[in-house]
């Protein structure tokens, strides 16, 4: 027995103009994630010996060896959770781009722990000195390019087509 009128072929929506837009932002506050790590690396004495002397400066007492252990756990650490934020967010960006809608939420929390980041890199790279900062002001451009890629996933064209029963690649 066969039916002489074939099953429909549903055509692949493409997703729309404004989720592309959204993947373009988030490609580009990756990079700008990923140029601050690796300038802050390149950069990482001048960053640790001013670490370093924050710390001697707020207690002079304090050990020299305790000082640089300090310094090098503040920079360390302040580079490794921006590093864990920008990998999970690669993760998370790719499945939005192949129609997991759940993904925006969880790149909605994952855009709070990348605030925290910032506030860290910020905190332990940047200094008081006038003028262009690369690390600081890269971490920062990278959480407000983030910031309006999640706001362009959010809008309502973009969410009718998550909404729809879309084929999922």
């Amino acid at each position: 027995m066969s039916n002489a009128v074939p099953p429909p072929i549903t055509a692949a929506r493409q997703p729309p103009s404004l989720l592309r837009v959204a993947g373009g932002l988030w490609f580009a506050a990756l990079a700008a994630g990923v140029a601050a790590l690796v300038i802050a690396f390149l950069d990482r004495e001048s960053h640790l010996a001013s670490i370093q002397d924050t710390a001697l400066g707020l207690d002079p007492g304090v050990a020299p060896e305790d000082a640089e252990m300090a310094a090098t756990i503040a920079f360390w650490g302040s580079l490794g959770a921006l590093a864990v934020v920008l990998l999970i967010t690669a993760l998370l960006v790719r499945l939005l781009r192949r129609g997991r809608g759940w993904a925006r939420w969880a790149l909605l929390a994952v855009l709070v722990l990348d605030a925290g980041a910032v506030l860290l890199v910020q905190a332990f790279l940047g200094t008081d000195a006038a003028g262009f900062q690369p690390v600081p002001h890269l971490a920062i451009a990278q959480l407000v390019l983030a910031a309006v890629a999640l706001a362009v996933t959010l809008l309502p064209p973009v969410s009718r087509w998550f909404r729809s029963g879309h084929p999922r690649p």
